[in-house]
């Protein structure tokens, strides 16, 4: 409480006292009222998520949710120790079989949890400012479990991230040290400046004092000169911010903290009154830290559930569907019937009443048009159910098991028909599909996934001035099956081609791209015994070539 009152960093727990409740790592800030002051406690609960090993989407859901854990602990922990000690209750929840699982640490020396019982064990190391400085393993208490590939993709990419959040723990000190030096050089502003201005290019985080007129004086940015405003050095504004932490601090006179989006990037902002030597403030000190990836994990975890939800309402929607078109189609067929008797006797009385009209159409008009109409309702209401059963099919909860008879034909024309309405506003579709192919042994619904990923990526990448192309091929080859998604868009340049499969990578974050559709359909096809390849030239179209084992076995 102290320490949120002073305008610092500060952290709190809160344990519920049911014995079954988790407790919650909160944030704890300060702000003062007419009345009085006012503690705030700001956290993310996680519990809500379902752990479920059902399905791809609920296993990364996890995932997300354990690395999410890690990365707030990691922050809000009061020392490296402590988030040592504790990083067992944090990174088991991303294990199988959480409640048997032991975590143990090396860091800088220092050992921390206990070491797993067998050789059988998943590993990474930690390098922190390009030196080898610790090891964190993750095991069981016995040999009963199996560690899966899955698990150590995991901890690989927690270890990742631990590297630089651990380098930026390290500079925290620094940042402390900027502070206290700041309090004791406010009246010799001159003499110390050159010593802050080396002392501020050690920091990692971006660094700016700002004067009263809202003009930076000192910046460790080596793209911002000093002299230019605030707004339009560090945002490329022409006026000032809505929310201007120098306004409120010059109001209040206490630090603040808070969380702002620039462009495509999250930032989150500490900003500290500097004194003169009368004790008023004279500008403002602002600490700029990227929190971009933590936020990408949140709005992901958001979006999953969100799609979650979706697949339960889509079984609800396609029955209250189906049930009025259920009629159409009955009573299609029966006018059709009706019609097909009636013809023949309105046709006679026609032969003699050559003035006839029906529904104010002459008769021989209304006599060859009426059965293409009664036609054409009954094709589309047959569509309508074959949309709405694909939908169904699509988002039906599976196992994830890999007992279907798959045959690749009906999946991509299915597909196709899934993203009509999504693709054919920038490209056509075109299916040149090998007859008589033979069928193996997977998941339907996961191929269909991965079909519906590549022809919207495909649609995607189609320039805005002219409607493209997109041709989905099937063969067979040599025991294989075959399926080419090639499409005449934009391409890829070599970066973006080595990346395309790895996890959250996106060339269209802006666009709410999640980087996570491509490395997800490379996992499924894997898992099919089969590989996925990619070939790409720039402004000529790229081609995505599916190949797994036919046969039953």
């Amino acid at each position: 409480m102290e320490q949120a009152r002073a305008g610092g960093r500060a952290a709190a727990m809160f344990s519920p006292k049911r014995e079954d409740g988790r407790s919650i790592p909160l944030k704890a800030g300060y702000a003062t009222t007419d009345d009085g002051g006012i503690y705030l406690f700001l956290g993310h609960v996680l519990e809500s998520l379902r752990r479920s090993t059902e399905s791809d989407k609920d296993e990364r859901i996890k995932e997300l949710a354990c690395l999410y854990r890690v990365m707030e602990w990691i922050e809000i922990s009061p020392t490296i120790a402590a988030f040592f000690t504790d990083l067992p209750k944090y990174l088991s929840l991303g294990m199988v079989s959480p409640e048997e699982v032991v975590v143990y640490s090396v860091y800088e020396g220092e050992e921390y949890g206990q070491k797993p019982a067998s050789e059988n064990y998943i590993s990474v190391g930690l390098v922190v400012g390009g030196e080898e400085k610790g090891e964190i393993r993750v095991g069981y208490l016995d040999d009963r479990h199996e560690l899966l590939p899955e698990e150590q993709k995991m901890l690989s990419e927690i270890g990742r991230t631990l590297d630089f959040a651990l380098e930026r723990r390290e500079y925290r000190d620094k940042l402390a040290v900027v502070n206290s030096y700041l309090d004791r050089v406010s009246g010799s502003w001159e003499e110390a400046k050159g010593r802050l201005e080396t002392m501020f290019q050690a920091i990692p985080d971006d660094v700016v004092l700002i004067d009263k007129n809202r003009k930076i004086v000192m910046t460790n940015r080596q793209d911002v000169a000093p002299g230019k405003h605030c707004y339009d050095g560090i945002f490329g504004r022409d006026k000032a911010c809505d929310d201007c932490r120098l306004a409120r601090i010059l109001k209040d006179k206490t630090p603040l903290m808070l969380s702002l989006k620039n462009e495509d990037k999250y930032f989150q902002v500490h900003a500290m009154p500097v004194y003169n030597k009368d004790q008023e403030v004279d500008g403002i000190l602002e600490f700029y830290r990227d929190i971009t990836l933590e936020k990408t994990y949140e709005q992901q975890l958001q979006q999953a559930d969100k799609l979650a939800s979706l697949g339960q309402l889509v079984s609800g929607i396609g029955h209250e569907i189906n049930n009025p078109n259920q009629f159409i189609r009955g009573n299609i067929k029966i006018m059709k019937q009706a019609l097909e008797d009636m013809l023949p006797i309105v046709d006679r009385y026609y032969q003699e009443h050559s003035d006839l009209k029906i529904a104010r159409l002459n008769y021989d008009f209304f006599r060859e048009h009426i059965m293409t109409l009664v036609n054409d309702m009954g094709h589309g209401s047959e569509r309508i159910k074959a949309i709405v059963e694909s939908l169904r099919t699509f988002a039906r909860k599976d196992e994830g098991l890999l007992v279907d008879t798959v045959d690749i034909n009906t999946l991509v024309e299915a597909s196709a028909r899934l993203v009509h309405n999504e693709v054919h506003k920038r490209a056509e579709i075109k299916l040149d599909l090998t007859k008589n192919l033979p069928t193996f042994i997977g998941n339907s619904q996961k191929i269909e996934q991965v079909l519906i990923n590549l022809l919207v990526n495909s649609s995607q990448a189609m320039p805005d001035d002219k409607k493209g192309l997109i041709t989905v091929r099937t063969l067979a080859d040599d025991g294989h099956l075959l399926v080419e998604v090639k499409d005449n868009g934009h391409g890829m340049g070599e970066n973006t081609l080595r990346q395309i499969f790895d996890p959250f990578f996106t060339t269209k974050r802006a666009k709410g791209g999640t980087g996570l559709g491509l490395a997800i359909a490379f996992k499924i096809i894997e898992e099919h015994r089969g590989n996925i390849s990619v070939t790409s030239e720039p402004g000529e179209g790229t081609t995505f070539t599916i190949r797994v084992p036919a046969g039953e076995n």
